[in-house]
């Protein structure tokens, strides 16, 4: 190791961060992070930090790293934070470090293009020029350098599949695109990924990623969820049909083999279509027809892996590839085998559900789910061979209780060896955001509700003149907030769907006074400095969806035990990391300012209210909206503004409380004249202790 990388230190570094790097401040929150991921580092233990918005936990996490001397995989949720990792932090890092830094990318291999694939697909049909002309030209054969998503089907039968790879006997094999990647990782002293990618990695044993010493879980609230689809199973008509037409033009089967799979399908997802009184449901009976189809299946993988194809001459490998290809599917049967087996026999350790979908045709889809994922998080990943420490990250990972973490530690199992902490945001959230949670809205699973909030969603649009985000739980909602409300603003409005996310996200950074309505998509992930955004709109607590069926049974299984509560455990956690996802939209930077709204009463009618509320960052809340006249609005959002005759916090909330009334001593930059209403101080309303 060179003697300059072991001089330096982590002051050292951050030192070196705020003498080259303009506009960089060193702030004690992120040193903080930065010295307790490196104790967990030199100690072998778990770390769980909740980074509060503005903290830098990237910089925090990647420069003990560095100075560790061992291999790094830094694993994230979404592409947006991989570019963020390898576009603009770990090339700043580099720049200033006084040694040199291997730094990899690493995707599933689907994403990267088979040559060997691709000529043999297009020896037997034509492929559009565009495409072509892509790969005659990548260096790294990624299929998201395309400005377009080429059609599945193609890309299904070119891209690179270990199930059909010849490796070093293949033509292609110097050139192959994702051997060169893993030849990349394998050099890597940090190597970037996926949550996919690494619980495939941890799945097989390690077959897939390098070993690695160290691992930075970013985005970590994700991992519990991404695990549970990961280690699914599935099996539908679409996947049965494709698999036939696979089989009969690679390997030419006999057609009653083909046929007896095809027939046995039918029946069975003729009787699942006839059952689904809904798009998506649970499943708790044994499926009738699931053993027919199970048993022609296995005929067919029998077939598959006993077949010789001597009868194709060995020429260019063909009689190879065949054998490939056979393979392949017998592999994919193998999968369908699994989940049939279920529906034959279910099990208490694993959730069926039925899902139905109707585009351009029916599908109709089994997947069966492990009802509790934890234990291959524990297993596979916390506890995997040759890692000496692992750090998980998020802004949102703590909820209400004595133990904040306690509910993502269970979702990950992990119960020893744990470093925890809660890193505060260096933010003024009390000087730079308000919390507006009206008093005098009907509850929100009235059909009350929606037709007396537009008209309030309409008042703060007017108030921040547009740049909004206006939040939904639910589909239908927005499309009725929508419908309603952007006709009769005098800004440009958005819905979700209209565009594909990014570009909505690029419409709203780029057109003055926007507003976006949304779900999900836009609670978190999305990042929009100054006051472009100056308000965040939410409709309800985004507690789980009640029909999702894996959420039912985890219900149940919490229910059937008198010592755990489902909604204190389960339901209130989940709700609570997700608004604060959606609260973490307005407040980017030290310089933003603006209006948070709730419009959920039951943060200030229902006893777990003011737990969430405890969690939230501590905005100064207000209970009534200042009229048009008023200049409270307006003057608050002043970059330059500074709060007078500020009152005392109100003991029910995390946030302090103010009325309208004692804010409207701000200097006035607006165009709008004010007034205020007199009753802005909030209500001091019971805390039931019921729950919804």
């Amino acid at each position: 190791m060179p003697a300059s990388k072991v001089d330096l230190t982590v002051d050292k570094v951050f030192s070196l961060l705020a003498d080259k790097l303009s506009g960089y401040e060193i702030r004690d929150p992120q040193t903080d992070l930065a010295h307790a991921i490196e104790r967990c580092f030199n100690s072998g233990k778990t770390g769980i930090f909740e980074a509060g918005t503005g903290v830098g936990k990237s910089f925090a996490a990647l420069i003990p790293a560095f100075l560790s001397g061992k291999k790094v995989v830094v694993s994230t949720a979404t592409i947006a934070l991989q570019e963020q990792y390898m576009n603009k932090d770990i090339p700043v890092l580099k720049e200033i470090l006084p040694f040199d830094i291997n730094v990899a990318l690493l995707k599933g291999r689907g994403n990267y293009l088979g040559m060997r694939r691709f000529k043999d697909f297009h020896l037997q049909q034509e492929v559009d020029e565009e495409f072509v002309a892509w790969v005659n030209d990548t260096s790294y054969g990624d299929i998201s350098e395309l400005e377009y998503v080429p059609p599945f089907n193609i890309w299904y039968e070119v891209n690179s599949d270990s199930d059909d790879c010849l490796r070093n006997r293949c033509p292609n094999f110097n050139e192959c695109f994702y051997f060169e990647a893993r030849r990349r990782a394998e050099k890597a002293d940090l190597l970037v990924v996926n949550h996919n990618l690494l619980l495939a990695d941890a799945a097989s044993m390690g077959s897939i990623l390098p070993q690695y010493q160290l691992l930075i879980i970013d985005e970590a609230h994700h991992l519990p969820d991404i695990a549970t689809d990961a280690f699914s199973m599935a099996v539908s008509n679409r996947g049965i049909r494709m698999l036939l037409g696979r089989a009969a033009k690679q390997c030419n089967p006999p057609p009653h083999l083909l046929g007896d799979v095809e027939n046995a399908a039918g029946r069975l997802f003729m009787r699942l279509n006839m059952s689904a009184r809904q798009s998506k449901m649970r499943l708790r009976e044994p499926v009738e027809g699931s053993v027919e189809l199970t048993i022609t299946l296995k005929a067919l993988q029998q077939w598959l892996e006993e077949e010789t194809f001597e009868q194709i001459l060995d020429i260019d490998l063909a009689r190879e590839k065949v054998q490939l290809k056979a393979k392949a599917l017998a592999s994919t049967i193998s999968g369908y085998v699994r989940c049939l087996e279920l529906m034959t026999m279910p099990s208490p350790e694993w959730v069926l559900c039925l899902e139905r979908t109707e585009r351009s045709e029916v599908k109709i889809e089994v997947v069966a789910a492990p009802l509790d994922s934890s234990h291959y998080i524990s297993d596979l990943v916390l506890n995997k061979a040759g890692l000496e420490s692992s750090v998980w990250m998020s802004a949102t990972l703590a909820t209400a209780g004595d133990d904040p973490f306690q509910y993502f530690k269970r979702n990950i199992g992990a119960d020893k060896g744990i470093v925890q902490e809660q890193v505060p945001s260096p933010f003024d959230f009390q000087n730079q955001a308000l919390l507006y949670l009206p008093k005098d809205l009907p509850e929100t699973n009235t059909k009350e509700f929606l037709p007396m909030a537009l008209p309030q969603i309409e008042q703060m649009l007017e108030l921040t003149e547009g740049r909004a985000f206006v939040l939904f739980t639910s589909h239908y909602a927005l499309r009725s907030a929508y419908e309603q409300l952007a006709p009769r603003l005098p800004y440009e409005c958005r819905c979700q769907g209209e565009m594909p996310r990014q570009k909505l996200i690029q419409w709203f950074k780029t057109t003055p006074n926007a507003v976006l309505f949304g779900t999900s998509s836009f609670w978190e992930g999305v990042s929009v400095d100054g006051d472009q955004l100056s308000c965040v709109i939410i409709d309800r607590i985004p507690f789980q969806v009640p029909d999702d069926p894996v959420y039912e049974a985890r219900c149940e299984e919490m229910k059937n035990d008198p010592e755990r509560s489902w909604f204190n455990e389960l339901a209130l956690p989940y709700a609570t990391m997700r608004l604060k996802q959606g609260v973490g939209r307005l407040i980017r930077t030290k310089r933003d300012k603006g209006l948070v709204a709730i419009l959920d009463t039951r943060l200030t009618k229902k006893y777990y209210g003011r737990k969430i509320i405890d969690c939230l960052p501590p905005m100064k809340v207000i209970r009534t909206l200042p009229t048009l006249e008023s200049k409270i609005m307006e003057d608050f959002l002043d970059l330059g503004m500074e709060y007078r005759d500020q009152e005392p916090a109100f003991k029910g909330y995390g946030a302090n409380s103010y009325g309208g009334k004692n804010l409207s001593n701000i200097k006035a930059v607006s165009k709008k004249k004010p007034s205020v209403s007199s009753d802005d101080e909030i209500e001091r309303e019971p805390f039931y202790d019921d729950q919804d």
